[in-house]
């Protein structure tokens, strides 16, 4: 559970007169802290704010933000007294009931206005127990996240768990409490000016107020963004992975020749690609089956090594075989350069036909954009002139004499976008065919080098010493090994390649399978009810409060940055001034009880001082009461009422009233 209170709170100032002070017990539900104006009742409220470290709600950070009156002199019966020093207290509890009372001192000679202690018990309201005291640290590095850090206390306290959202500098930050108090608890000089004021320092988090009220709602699409981003990039890495392995697949395949095949560019659960090469008679085999076709050979040929004279007819008939394949091995290579050649050809006709589409493409489209605008300067359309041919047309893109329905500039956009897609497809096929074929090109002038080599040899070793060894055979045995060892590498690179893709599609599959998690739709089924919820009673409570500046009907909440529009559009454009303040009392309630319908991350707290800005009349003012003290948490309004007008206005709702006087607040003690 979510929950802040506030107790209580003392403030203790001592000069050179003696010990000043006030105090104020609070309770569940409705609070009026009622005193004149200019009496110091907002030195209170901004006290509280200062006493949880949230003072950058008032322009700044420490001591400096508090009135004179805490941290200079005090005016008492004509006379100033210096202020030595001085220190608030304020006891809170959560929704455990837990309770802690804080002191932070704003002028002291031995502590610094960043060090707050805490006391583990009500010891404003319970002063006679002695509890447990612990020391902690405010704006400070690590006070958000670290043990002794104060804010980080207090966030565990109120039961957050407050998210990282980004920042313009790319990296994620912690939403820090400060940026959630303004949704809360409006100060009196510039929380009427704005639905969301940011404090003095955003630390560069992007879209601030919408993130910060994303978490006050509890909705689901800041998580579910995040949780897509994150996917993104899970895909992205996994895509890039993958990628890797199918080039490196290629790379090496390339290396002797052989063609991959049935093997995607993006991770695919169901692909089995297979690796093959050419053999002897240029026809394509598994590698496998190739090496096992070689090994056979080898071991035929290392046992059969035989001398030259024992070969010579043998190789004289071989050369005349070599020959020939020599003759049709060039002619083959000759056919597949001219093959090469032409689909080259073929693919440079098509690149060249993209080019002109696209520029027919941007022309129709051009004459589109200028002749839905109404131009008639300078445009071949509003001339009756076709943009790409020429010919001259009327609404169309053919001559009025032909007997047929000619196309509108939408379907020749349209058609062309077409035909761009279908050159596009043909470029990659001709690509694919060209990359097939050299490769047999490659395999088809490697062996033809070999029986041009093998030629030579043939007729070297007939010159040679008949008793020697014939060396072609003794060539052929080590052609065979290095072959063999070759295809035994790339066996071996792609049995572990493919234990590689199949960790990538594994993660690929759990990949999938948290996608399909994620809703199509940018709002959850939770968040739209949240929102509709809002929006709903947002108008509830205006017409409560009696705004009249734009009918009712025309205001909602916007679904990109959760505020007040109208029509669209901001609007405090169409509110008067004490109109635009009924709208914070009525965004500032709606935010509440969306987590007292649906749940939500608001800490059922809402303190404003002095909400009765721009002259606002007093029967709005007593709905904004009688609403607050039906929302169930706890409020805190410091109003400048007088004591009639409040009993007046409170009279059939329960409310604890704290009259502070007519005074100031600010009371000699000793």
């Amino acid at each position: 559970m979510i929950k802040l209170k506030i107790d209580a709170y003392k403030i203790n100032v001592y000069t050179t007169k003696g010990l000043f002070g006030t105090a104020a017990t609070f309770t569940d539900g409705l609070n009026i802290l009622r005193a004149k104006n200019s009496t110091g009742k907002s030195s209170c409220i901004n006290a509280i704010l200062y006493g949880l470290g949230m003072e950058e709600l008032l322009g700044s950070t420490n001591s400096k933000t508090m009135k004179p009156v805490l941290r200079e002199e005090i005016s008492y019966q004509g006379e100033k007294h210096g202020v030595i020093e001085s220190n608030v207290q304020l006891q809170v509890s959560n929704a455990s009931g837990k309770v802690i009372t804080v002191t932070r001192w704003i002028v002291s000679s031995s502590k610094d206005e960043k060090l707050i202690s805490i006391q583990f018990g009500p010891t404003l309201t319970n002063s006679s127990e002695t509890y447990e005291s612990k020391d902690f640290y405010v704006h400070s590095s690590g006070s958000a996240t670290n043990e002794a850090g104060f804010h980080s206390l207090l966030v565990d306290f109120i039961g957050w768990e407050l998210p990282f959202v980004p920042s313009f500098e790319g990296k994620d930050r912690i939403l820090y409490m400060q940026f959630l108090f303004p949704l809360f608890f409006i100060e009196q000089i510039k929380g009427w000016s704005s639905f969301y004021t940011s404090p003095t320092t955003n630390y560069g988090i992007r879209d601030l107020a919408t993130r910060a009220l994303e978490f006050i709602l509890g909705l689901e699409v800041y998580s579910n963004s995040r949780i897509k981003d994150e996917l993104k990039i899970r895909k992205a890495v996994l895509e890039q992975e993958w990628l890797n392995i199918v080039n490196s697949i290629r790379e090496k395949a390339k290396s002797i020749d052989a063609i991959v095949q049935n093997l995607n560019d993006k991770p695919d659960l169901l692909s089995e690609f297979n690796v093959v090469v050419y053999n002897h008679e240029q026809n394509l085999m598994s590698i496998s089956s190739r090496l096992f076709e070689l090994k056979e050979t080898l071991k035929y040929n290392r046992n059969t090594i035989r001398n030259i004279q024992d070969v010579e007819q043998e190789h004289e008939l071989i050369i005349d075989g070599v020959e020939e394949v020599v003759l049709v091995l060039q002619n083959e290579l000759n056919q597949i350069r001219k093959e090469i050649n032409s689909e080259t050809i073929n693919r440079e006709a098509l690149e060249y036909n993209i080019i002109q589409m696209k520029h027919d493409l941007k022309t129709n489209q051009d004459a589109q954009r200028l002749y839905t605008l109404g131009s008639d300067k300078n445009l071949f359309i509003a001339q009756g002139i076709c943009p790409t041919c020429n010919q001259s047309i009327h609404d169309s893109l053919l001559p009025q004499d032909i007997d047929f329905q000619p196309m509108t500039l939408e379907e020749n956009i349209k058609y062309i976008k077409e035909q761009l897609d279908a050159l596009m497809f043909g470029v990659n096929q001709s690509r694919n065919i060209i990359g097939i074929k050299n490769r047999k090109l490659n395999s088809i002038s490697k062996l033809l080098e070999e029986e041009r080599r093998k030629l030579r040899s043939l007729k070297y070793e007939l010159r040679e010493d008949p008793r020697m060894p014939s060396e072609l055979e003794l060539e052929d045995v080590l052609n065979l090994k290095w072959k063999i060892k070759e295809l035994e590498e790339v066996c071996l690179f792609i049995e572990e390649s493919d234990v590689k893709f199949h960790k990538i599609k594994e993660n690929w599959k759990k990949y999938l399978s948290d996608r399909k998690q994620i809703p199509e739709e940018f709002f959850s089924d939770l968040d739209k009810d949240k929102l509709n919820t809002f929006k709903a009673k947002f108008v509830f409570y205006l017409m409560e409060f009696g705004y009249s500046s734009t009918p009712l009907s025309d205001i909602s909440i916007s679904d990109d940055k959760f505020t007040p529009i109208v029509k669209g559009f901001d609007v405090k454009f169409d509110s008067s001034a004490s109109d635009y303040i009924r709208l914070i009392w009525a965004f500032n309630l709606a935010l509440e009880y969306v987590t007292k319908k649906h749940g939500g991350n608001h800490p059922k707290l809402i303190v404003m001082d002095e909400p009765g800005q721009q002259q606002m009349n007093i029967q709005s003012m007593g709905k904004l009461f009688e609403q607050l003290s039906n929302l169930g948490g706890q409020s805190i309004i410091a109003s400048s009422l007088t004591m009639e007008e409040v009993l007046q206005l409170s009279s059939d709702i329960n409310v604890n009233v704290i009259d502070l006087g007519n005074d100031y607040v600010f009371t000699l003690i000793v």
